[in-house]
């Protein structure tokens, strides 16, 4: 896959480190995490995948990826996972790992 476009939030500084940490093919259940982390005023990008013309398969080609400033992966999971729990989005979605 590779990715088809790209949105950043309105916090996001150019020169942070952006880590992904959330893949979802639920684009309500992104758009509700993305009024989150603007609540929290937390930078992050989406970006769209589409099929890769090589053969490779790492994902749903309708899928979104999030990714979020280098210094709030933790606190953006907490977020994630909390709102998985309170039922407020259905889970869909995969944590994406990171170093």
């Amino acid at each position: 896959m590779s990715p088809s476009k790209a949105h950043a939030s309105p916090t996001t500084d150019e020169n942070v480190e952006m880590i992904e940490v959330y893949a979802s093919a639920n684009f309500a259940e992104m758009q509700f995490l993305t009024d989150i982390f603007d609540e929290e005023q937390i930078g992050y990008l989406t970006r769209e995948m589409e099929m890769s013309m090589m053969p490779v398969h790492v994902g749903g080609h309708d899928e979104v990826r999030l990714a979020v400033e280098g210094g709030r992966v933790e606190q953006a999971r907490g977020l994630i996972q909390q709102a998985i729990v309170d039922e407020a989005i259905p889970g869909d979605g995969r944590f994406l790992e990171y170093d």
